[in-house]
């Protein structure tokens, strides 16, 4: 193992394998964990949705004082489920940017008796009030019924994929999204290269290529595991300053299931790189100092 000739090639292959593995875990987690129906689940899992009506309903009361509609127009008129249809909406929407073009076009599920609401209370005002039913009264209704929509849309996209897509992030992160399994294929592929390399380096002594193989196990789990720990011992995402309650919510739980998730594969890479090294140093001393038969004397 100590042979330039063997020796340096490993060093270099092994400390390429390192960051072969920490890439290669993040880009599986991302497979795995990152869709329409995990992050449907996580909110599912953190009730979003009473803390979207709770948010939305402070809204609806402080614009009082401006459009003159109590908040109870509106808020009667929505539940949770019907809030969380919504939520799911832009979710399924994202993700169907990211698998396409990247822009996002959300068809918002309707609220008859949200419509009806607001059809009475106008009526109702106008009635009272002698105004007349003219162009102007439909058009501020109809205003009234979209903005409505937009208000209870930009409340449910507690992971501001519009914004995303707005400010031209959906798109190129729809690029590299749309090609993950390439990418993955790739970084599996190389990862296995360097294995086969590492065989074929040490082919005299194959045995070695588990000691190369766990050490970069062992460095790639500390490299990726350490930071991970120290950003959930810390609480490091709830220093966020979103305004936001569901979005906060949102954001930080999804960021701290994908810290975990990696922080268990990294831990895995060092018991498994430990396992390896252990392996090649009992396996090492048996051939080094061979069990031998006693000496007939006789």
């Amino acid at each position: 193992m100590k042979k330039v000739s063997t020796y340096l090639p490993s060093l270099i292959i092994s400390v390429i394998l390192v960051f072969l593995l920490i890439i290669s875990s993040a880009v599986l987690l991302v497979d795995i964990n990152i869709s329409s129906s995990k992050l449907k689940n996580l909110a599912a899992k953190n009730d979003l949705e009473s803390k979207i009506y709770t948010e939305l309903n402070k809204n609806y009361k402080d614009k009082y004082n401006t459009t003159g509609i109590p908040s109870e127009v509106y808020m009667d008129s929505i539940s949770n489920s019907y809030l969380k249809s919504v939520e799911e909406a832009y979710i399924d929407a994202a993700f169907d940017a990211l698998e396409g073009s990247g822009r996002m076009n959300v068809n918002v599920p309707s609220n008859q008796k949200l419509e009806e609401s607001i059809d009475r209370f106008f009526n109702d005002f106008a009635d009272e009030n002698n105004y007349e039913k003219d162009d102007n009264f439909g058009l501020k209704l109809r205003n009234t019924k979209e903005n409505a929509y937009k208000t209870i849309g930009a409340y449910c996209d507690v992971y501001k994929f519009s914004s995303m897509s707005e400010h031209g992030i959906l798109p190129k992160l729809s690029k590299l999204y749309s090609n993950r399994f390439l990418a993955t294929a790739g970084v599996l592929g190389a990862t296995i290269l360097m294995i086969i390399l590492l065989v074929l380096i040490n082919r005299k002594k194959k045995i070695t290529t588990l000691y190369w193989c766990g050490i970069s196990a062992i460095i790639s789990g500390i490299l990726g595991g350490v930071p991970s720990i120290y950003l959930l011992a810390v609480k490091y995402f709830d220093s966020f300053s979103i305004k936001q309650a569901p979005v906060f919510t949102a954001f930080t739980s999804a960021m701290y299931k994908y810290t975990e998730a990696f922080m268990a594969v990294q831990m895995a890479f060092i018991v498994i790189g430990i396992s390896l090294v252990v392996i090649y140093g009992v396996t090492h001393e048996k051939k080094k100092y061979p069990d031998t038969k006693p000496t007939d004397i006789n």
